[in-house]
């Protein structure tokens, strides 16, 4: 069931956003006017629960055909956190530690105590604190190109990819864009819901207002949000991470111009250093605690790892969280 707030925010959807992945969709209450989009994959075997969490930006559909990698041994859900439709998109509650709450509220309504927790990107600022302040929900955290945001903000920023008017004529050339701009094309219903579009199927603006992103990343920049402590993390993780290098920059680097280039040159090396430094303190651990599981993936992997290097991740989990690549 799509939401008021989706409905209005998005009256007009081409075709291809039709959602036809088998999948049940709940709206649940984690605060007063405030309900998250549950969707629930199902899953068969073994009776624990998989919850999958978004990074910034994306809804719980962007899981939809992950989603199904696990549920021979997982029951899968996804989550979409608050400012996201079709979740409610609230003034306040977008610091770690109410987003957090949030996830837990929404287990304790479906009556699922212990789970396993993937997050992908900053969704591990959800995971971290999940493990620290819920050590009793947590089986196994999977970092899924999710870092420690909290000194990243510090750092000067590189120009972003260079989106033309021409990219917002239809879904089929914004999802084009996409897949040359950020090599990424994610299930069209996990777009749809964030864009408008217009009758003609061009699409006008997003359905997320500014403010929500900035919320967000303001929750997990310091102080607000100080680095984590990851020796303080008891439970097994997993982190995979596509390594950054200034040699193949992003995706989009090729597009923008030679002033953009010359700036994104300038600051990027730093993003490199800052991103090598957080995966050598993922590794970080309490001798009493299980050592943490570190894959890096080759410099010009890009961050939707488990969209694009999906048969490594997925193989790679599965060794993780069930001891064997399984079927």
């Amino acid at each position: 069931m799509i939401s008021a707030d989706a409905a209005s925010a998005a009256p007009q959807m081409p075709a291809r956003c039709l959602d036809t992945t088998p999948h049940m969709e709940t709206m649940v209450a984690v605060g007063p006017g405030v309900q998250l989009q549950v969707l629930d994959w199902g899953g068969k075997g073994k009776p624990d629960t998989m919850v999958l969490l978004t990074g910034l930006g994306d809804n719980a559909h962007i899981f939809d055909e992950f989603a199904f990698q696990f549920t021979d041994y997982f029951h899968v859900i996804g989550i979409t956190r608050r400012g996201y439709l079709p979740s409610s998109q609230p003034d306040d509650g977008y610091d770690v530690a109410t987003r957090a709450l949030d996830d837990m509220k929404v287990l304790d309504a479906l009556g699922i105590g212990r789970a396993v927790f993937v997050g992908h990107s900053i969704a591990a600022s959800e995971l971290s604190r999940i493990a620290t302040a819920y050590k009793d929900r947590v089986e196994k955290l999977v970092y899924l190109d999710a870092f420690d945001l909290a000194e990243r903000f510090k750092l000067p920023e590189v120009p972003g990819p260079p989106f033309i008017d021409a990219d917002l004529n239809s879904l089929e050339t914004f999802q084009a864009a996409r897949a040359r701009l950020l090599a990424v094309r994610g299930p069209d219903p996990s777009i749809c819901l964030h864009v408008k579009f217009d009758p003609s199927g061009k699409i006008l603006d997003s359905t997320t207002p500014d403010w929500v992103g900035e919320k967000v990343l303001d929750g997990v920049k310091a102080p607000a949000n100080p680095a984590v402590n990851w020796a303080d993390i008891a439970a097994p993780r997993l982190g995979i991470f596509g390594l950054f290098s200034t040699e193949t920059r992003q995706s989009y680097y090729w597009y923008l111009s030679a002033a953009e280039k010359k700036t994104f040159d300038q600051n990027f090396k730093g993003i490199v250093e800052w991103q090598r430094a957080e995966i050598d303190r993922f590794r970080i651990s309490n001798p009493k605690n299980p050592e943490p599981v570190v894959i890096e993936l080759p410099p010009g992997t890009t961050h939707y790892i488990f969209l694009n290097n999906e048969a490594f991740v997925v193989r790679t989990m599965r060794q993780f969280l069930l001891g064997t690549v399984g079927n």
